[in-house]
């Protein structure tokens, strides 16, 4: 019994850590200046389509940005990303 309360634990106690890991990125890329890009990629379902891609046109409607804007923007997002994962 005691077992599976330990990996009970541990199941949840890495959960927690990937939920901890995975906030400290978004913060991040808010912190590099994407934070209204964030929110609405987070909190808007209109931006993406059935199968879960990114619908662009939508997500410029909704930041009312040009497509190469937002290329860039996702761009230096993908950026952050990678020196954070590779550091």
């Amino acid at each position: 019994m005691k077992f599976y309360y330990l990996a009970y634990n541990i199941y949840h106690m890495q959960s927690l850590i990937e939920s901890i890991e995975v906030q400290e990125l978004i913060d991040k890329l808010k912190a590099g200046g994407h934070s209204k890009l964030v929110e609405i990629l987070l909190n808007n379902n209109k931006v993406y389509t059935k199968k879960g891609r990114l619908n662009k046109s939508g997500a410029c409607r909704i930041m009312k940005l040009k497509p190469k804007e937002l290329e860039d923007a996702l761009a230096a997002c993908r950026e952050i990303l990678q020196n954070e994962m590779n550091s």
